[in-house]
């Protein structure tokens, strides 16, 4: 018996060593894929709502498909002009950024025993050069993908019609019924998370760059763009934001600390009000996922895939919880992946 269970553990180990390296090899095709299931989530509502006002249900997903490409190609168009007139300013940037630091380190070099070529040493520009365009070569590498998403998407959303006379031919009515409330259930947990996700996003956006642009800061609405997109990453993108921005406000404004402060005050208040009360307060509510498992799949996903990991992460782990939910022996696994709010 002990050794039937040994048996067990070890095929069980191996089966998932094997998948996450077929994750990981067929990452070109999974990826969009992904997307496109994600999306046609999002899409599915809207398409039925067309559908109910007599639009050919053809139609209808041609529609959604022409408005995916025009806002990812709005997006790459803004993403393209942004770094273009940020790559034009980068030297002048570059060059204040390092006067400034040696003008901040001369202070420190005597109380930390340091070089005063310590700094000066560092290649900062090639640094801050590397991650800047690691970062947008990461969105340039999604927006190639987008082809053959969108084929996925439509061909997901002509087949979903036929999903539920599928599923009852293939299976006995209770099997039949009890797999369609899974995907039910997927689809409207999804669904609410990406609103939510999307409205906090606008909003944080919004404030981001309202605040940047009265402050009198330079690329207000790229920050106010990037603040959008960070925030659908968990507390990883909300502190990237936090940094960068206070970063680029001590290369425009230093030595002019008033500036600064407001700068590192704003940014601090709108994480607080927006990302650490009105975000979990929606999104917790209606996903009820641990902060710890939240963390987990960030890292996991994040190291497996990028940043694309990073973003697919949360709606993942969301799927995963529901499956479990409706599986009677991996209903503990959905159980420690909860919150605990309602076990108080």
């Amino acid at each position: 018996m002990n050794l039937a269970k040994v048996t067990t553990v070890l095929l069980a180990i191996i089966v998932i060593i094997l998948l996450g390296v077929i994750i990981k090899i067929g990452q070109v095709i999974l990826v969009p894929l992904l997307v496109a299931v994600l999306l046609s989530f999002i899409l599915s509502p809207a398409i039925s709502f067309l559908e109910k006002l007599h639009v050919p249900r053809i139609l209808s997903i041609v529609i959604a498909a022409l408005l995916i490409l025009a806002f990812f190609y709005l997006i790459s168009l803004f993403l393209y002009t942004s770094v273009n007139s940020f790559i034009n300013q980068y030297p002048k940037y570059q060059a204040r950024f390092e006067e400034h630091l040696q003008d901040f380190a001369k202070d420190i070099y005597l109380k930390l025993h340091l070089s005063e070529n310590f700094f000066a040493d560092i290649d900062w520009g090639s640094i801050l050069r590397t991650s800047f365009l690691s970062i947008t070569g990461n969105f340039v590498s999604i927006l190639k993908d987008l082809g053959i998403t969108i084929i996925f998407l439509v061909f997901l959303l002509l087949e979903k019609t036929f999903f539920k006379k599928k599923l009852n031919i293939a299976f006995d009515e209770k099997t039949s019924e009890k797999l369609s409330n899974v995907v039910l259930h997927i689809n409207a947990q999804i669904g609410r998370y990406i609103a939510v996700k999307v409205f906090v996003s606008l909003l944080t956006g919004i404030l981001v760059w309202i605040s940047l642009l009265l402050i009198g800061m330079d690329f207000a609405i790229i920050w106010g763009v990037l603040a959008v997109l960070l925030n659908f990453i968990p507390s990883i993108g909300s502190f990237f934001l936090v940094i960068i921005t206070i970063l680029m406000g001590f290369i425009q404004f230093y030595p002019s600390w008033g500036r600064i402060v407001v700068v590192i005050i704003a940014m601090n208040a709108v994480q607080m009000v927006v990302g650490n009360f009105l975000d979990p307060k929606l999104s917790g509510e209606h996903l009820n996922l641990s902060p710890f498992i939240i963390l987990v799949s960030l890292v996991f996903w994040g190291w497996l895939w990028g940043i694309i990991g990073l973003f697919l992460a949360v709606p993942l782990t969301v799927i995963i919880k529901i499956i479990c939910e409706n599986i009677p022996y991996l209903k503990p696994v959905s159980i420690f992946m909860e919150s605990g709010r309602k076990y108080k």
